[in-house]
């Protein structure tokens, strides 16, 4: 992929990234994990920073938008090798198969121990109910479909109408 041509590609990943997580991440804490960060017994308190705790909260004010575009910029750099035949597929299946890989390596198989993770199932304290771990799956899956469903729309050639032929 040439140098411009990866720039453009790299800017659609990063904004689609960025955006995706914040705008799901956003509605995800509202919804169904604020409980775990805040309240009387914040699970997830433990081992992350909180808004409840202003004096480490303010590092994730600060890195949140680097930290994401740099997520979106390692995303592009995996993706690009498999750009050309990725993007000679058609929409869904540029969609769907976003999504699975974001799900499947980003997520559910990641060597990390987090709630909802195959580690987390594996490492984490009791206090991490299946309960606990199903709760984030939502989250998860609605940011990888729309990651998926709007790279896959941008990123992608528009193709001409094929013209009638001449008779």
């Amino acid at each position: 992929m040439p140098a411009k041509s990866f720039l453009s590609f790299a800017i659609k990943v990063i904004v689609v990234q960025a955006v995706t997580y914040l705008v799901v991440g956003s509605i995800a804490y509202q919804l169904l994990t604020k409980p775990f960060y805040t309240g009387p017994d914040p699970l997830f308190a433990s081992f992350m920073r909180t808004e409840t705790q202003p004096e480490t909260w303010g590092h994730v004010v600060t890195w949140f938008l680097p930290a994401n575009l740099l997520r979106g910029l390692l995303m592009a750099l995996a993706l690009c090798p498999f750009a050309e035949a990725w993007l000679g597929w058609g929409y869904w299946k540029r969609c769907l198969s976003l999504a699975g890989l974001y799900l499947v390596f980003g997520f559910w198989a990641a060597a990390v121990a987090a709630p909802g993770t195959i580690e987390g199932l594996v490492y984490l304290r009791p206090e991490f109910t299946p309960a606990v771990h199903l709760k984030v799956q939502p989250e998860i899956v609605v940011q990888g479909l729309a990651l998926g469903a709007w790279l896959a729309g941008w990123v992608a050639p528009r193709r001409k109408p094929e013209a009638e032929p001449a008779t």
